[in-house]
């Protein structure tokens, strides 16, 4: 009795096993010709979707959704090029690092952000903003890849302008800018009666990273490739 039980959990054990096989190894499409070829992973409707690796003329571990690498993954080429980060619908996109390989020599290493597979450069934008104070409501920033080296910055508020009994108020301008990196040779100021302000530094060297101070206001940004900027910045005070 004791061995027709153990006889009967080890063949309910093998049939398990083999559902679980069956099921793992089902007949799961990816859409790529370099990459046909063996396929394991999750499948949706016969489609890679989800984790899973396939391997063909080329090999991509990773995220894919509907039979093509989207998400995070690392793809191999067959001269052994290695390209580790986000794919979107079978595209490089986003942060990630290319990895050429030199036969004989030492590797080449790219890193940075891409889009739809061209690679943009080490920051995703030309710019970040680091900071702002409270009575800032808005940091908006316009690039252009030209040779000019100018940052402008334009400042608009709520009073600036405005007539009260001590007389009209003056409108807010950048009147310092702290530099943590990079350089400038001089600064222009523009103030206008409409409630703005222009100010601009002319032969910057990038990259960049200042304090533009206004008042008790300030914002921090850093500008990372050389060109012609112009910030557009909005107080409500």
């Amino acid at each position: 009795m004791a061995k027709t039980i153990f006889l009967k959990a080890k063949v309910g054990t093998l049939v398990l096993l083999l559902i679980s096989f069956c099921a793992y190894s089902q007949n799961c499409e990816v859409d790529r010709e370099s990459l046909k070829g063996a396929y394991t992973g999750d499948c949706k409707k016969n489609k890679a979707h989800g984790k899973g690796k396939a391997v063909g003329t080329d090999t991509y571990e990773g995220e894919f959704k509907n039979g093509i690498p989207d998400g995070q993954g690392t793809y191999t080429w067959s001269n052994k090029n290695v390209f580790e980060g986000k794919y979107v619908k079978g595209l490089r996109d986003g942060k990630g690092t290319m990895t050429f390989k030199k036969e004989g020599r030492q590797d080449s290493v790219v890193e940075g952000y891409w889009k739809k597979d061209s690679y943009i450069g080490k920051h995703e934008k030309p710019y970040e903003i680091i900071s702002k104070t409270g009575s800032i409501t808005k940091v908006e920033v316009e690039y252009s890849s030209d040779n000019v080296r100018r940052i402008k910055i334009n400042v608009t508020n709520t009073t600036g302008g405005v007539s009260s009994a001590a007389g009209q108020l003056p409108s807010i301008k950048v009147d310092n800018v702290i530099v943590a990196k990079g350089f400038f040779e001089r600064m222009t100021s523009l103030e206008s009666h409409f409630k703005s302000s222009e100010t601009t530094l002319v032969e910057v060297t990038f990259p960049f990273r200042g304090k533009f101070q206004m008042g008790r206001d300030e914002v921090e940004i850093e500008f990372f490739e050389p060109g012609s900027y112009i910030v557009n910045i909005s107080i409500n005070n």
